[in-house]
């Protein structure tokens, strides 16, 4: 995962590999070792092979052999290629052919340029070797190379990271705002008000871009780098009012409760009666809401994502991805249904299991 927006690491993994189980799929990643023999049945053109100082001897089904020794990827090792282009001109190959398919693929080809279906022998002498077919892994590759389902743990990781960052920056700042603007009447209470108002009215997605493009620096391909908790907090500063607001009516309604002045008339302070009486309140309805807010919240991200607002890898931006690369064409709907169906089934999840735990706590509190 740590590779995903490294575009050099995947430069010898197949490009646009079907998933393993796609019916087309014929084959996958084959790796063998020193002192392997396997007979391989070819029925669609393999992508790539690479050798890690190794040397092995293809038998193919007309008779002929090829020895390759060295240490790469056939498609990219300027030796290897040249070793299996000469014998691509032996085969009587033109060059229009030689020039048209990748250099690993050359060795699975007729002299007329087609496929040579049949039975393959691979025998490795020494090293290790990896023959890579046309499928590769359980979402395929997209047209880097890189592997679609480590890009799509990476995005669920990274979505998960920030969504809990924001979530818990909306109580850490949203929670003492609106306690301050519900319980005091004096100047506190009136700033802590005229905050949350503002930033309530503000709209979020250009606060967000335009707070984001500021504090972040470009990296590798353009991609926007900044910290998952600088991030957190920006979309916090979006989320926060309406949670201020709530908590705010809670203290309101609870603070003119004959109980609050009886604990007033005992000389019970106002840090004492936040703490002892309001706060738990407002505990148990912040359960309750976080069980709201945090699908919300995941839902914001994956669409700022999609318009790669957020930086980092999240489901909107991995989806983004895909749509360049043709997703609505055709290509890669596997992996663009995935994320659709793991967004809707993790909010319900989370909405219902959150929920349980409000159900467990409120009795107590």
């Amino acid at each position: 995962m740590k590779h995903w927006d490294d575009r050099l690491y995947w430069v010898d993994y197949p490009k646009n590999a079907l998933p393993v189980w796609h019916p087309r799929a014929d084959m996958g990643s084959l790796k063998l070792s020193e002192g392997d023999e396997v007979v391989v049945s070819v029925r669609t053109l393999p992508t790539n092979l690479v050798l890690s100082n190794a040397t092995l001897l293809i038998i193919r089904p007309d008779g002929l052999s090829i020895r390759l020794s060295g240490t790469g990827s056939v498609n990219s090792n300027v030796t290897l290629a040249a070793q299996v282009k000469a014998f691509g001109r032996e085969l009587g190959l033109d060059e229009g052919s030689i020039v048209l398919h990748e250099p690993a693929q050359i060795l699975f080809l007729s002299g007329d340029g087609t496929l040579l279906m049949g039975d393959y022998t691979i025998r490795v002498e020494s090293g290790e070797v990896v023959l890579f077919g046309n499928a590769y892994g359980l979402l395929g590759t997209d047209g880097y190379g890189r592997d679609l389902w480590a890009g799509f743990v990476r995005a669920t990781w990274g979505t998960i990271v920030l969504a809990g960052f924001a979530v818990l920056f909306v109580i850490v700042i949203g929670l003492p705002f609106g306690v301050m603007s519900g319980y005091y009447s004096n100047v506190i209470g009136d700033a802590a008000r005229v905050l949350v108002e503002a930033f309530h009215s503000i709209p979020a997605i250009p606060l967000v871009l335009v707070m984001i493009y500021a504090v972040s620096k470009v990296g590798a391909y353009t991609k926007l780098i900044i910290p998952d908790w600088l991030a957190g907090i920006i979309i916090a500063l979006f989320f926060f009012s309406q949670y201020s607001n709530s908590v705010r009516g809670i203290v309101e309604n609870e603070k003119v409760q004959e109980y609050i002045a009886a604990s007033k008339s005992m000389g019970a302070s106002d840090v004492y009666i936040i703490l002892r009486h309001i706060l738990p309140l407002v505990l148990s309805y912040t359960l309750s809401y976080v069980s709201m807010l945090f699908p919300r919240v995941v839902a914001f991200v994956s669409v700022l994502g999609l318009f790669n607002i957020i930086p980092g890898t999240n489901w909107g931006s991995y989806t983004s991805e895909l749509l360049k690369q043709g997703a609505l064409m055709g290509r890669y709907w596997w992996a663009v249904l995935v994320s659709a169906v793991v967004i809707a089934f993790f909010a319900i999840a989370v909405s219902n299991v959150l929920k349980e735990d409000v159900d467990q706590w409120q009795p107590r509190l």
